[in-house]
């Protein structure tokens, strides 16, 4: 297989992957619906643990980078304040940073509820209503956005990855092409995860157990009343 036949078909296997997932995203509405049917209750929960915990692993491997970031930020002002020593790598090596545990850490830190909330009513719902706002939520805004973000990307990232895109410096990173990459995986990540959240509101609507979240990880529905 030539190059551009690989990378032809490693974008389109990014993108179908989000969209194969769009079959499960009538998953919470039936579980919302046949709350009594053990299959799909069983079925809805494994989802739940499996993505919940690939998100939460992901996340906490991530993480590690933000200490090597502000290490990497503080030694580029330091020799260029005491020294006036620049590195272009370095300088950019905070920006493949940053960029990298915001896209790749943005599911770990949804399941955990840290993502900014510009709200004064959502904290003070009952469970059963912030069920329901996070279901609807996933509905109309998250899963939308994710699935146009993974539609338009495709292109870019595939002329990224022919060119082997790398920076407009002449001394600077030479890996643009990855740095695009972690946009669809990010959709893939978020819309994943959305539908976990998505899934667990429906089990607190019908009154159902939810599973426990990942350690460190505060409930999305704490006192929820629920039966087995």
């Amino acid at each position: 297989m030539s190059w551009p036949a690989f990378l032809d078909f490693a974008g389109q296997f990014l993108k179908g992957a989000g969209w194969a997932l769009i079959p499960l995203m009538a998953l919470p509405f039936l579980t919302l619906i046949a709350k009594r049917n053990a299959f799909l209750s069983e079925v809805s929960t494994h989802l739940i643990r499996i993505i919940d915990q690939i998100s939460y692993f992901i996340g906490e491997q991530v993480k590690w980078a933000l200490p090597v970031l502000v290490l990497s930020v503080a030694f580029s002002v330091f020799t260029l304040s005491i020294f006036g020593l620049s590195w272009t790598k370095l300088f950019e090596s905070a920006e493949y940073l940053h960029a990298t545990t915001i896209m790749l850490g943005a599911a770990a830190t949804l399941l955990a509820g840290q993502h900014v909330r510009v709200d004064i009513f959502h904290a003070r719902m009952p469970p059963k209503k912030k069920a329901l706002t996070d279901l609807c939520g996933f509905y109309i805004l998250l899963m939308p956005v994710c699935l146009l973000l993974l539609w338009n990307s495709h292109s870019f990232i595939n002329f990224a990855w022919m060119s082997l895109e790398g920076s407009a410096e002449a001394d600077g990173i030479k890996g643009e092409y990855l740095l695009k990459t972690t946009i669809p995986i990010f959709c893939i990540m978020m819309l994943a995860q959305g539908l976990s959240i998505a899934l667990r509101a429906a089990k607190v609507l019908a009154g159902l157990n939810e599973p426990e979240t990942p350690p460190n990880t505060p409930p999305l529905f704490p006192e929820a009343e629920i039966h087995s």
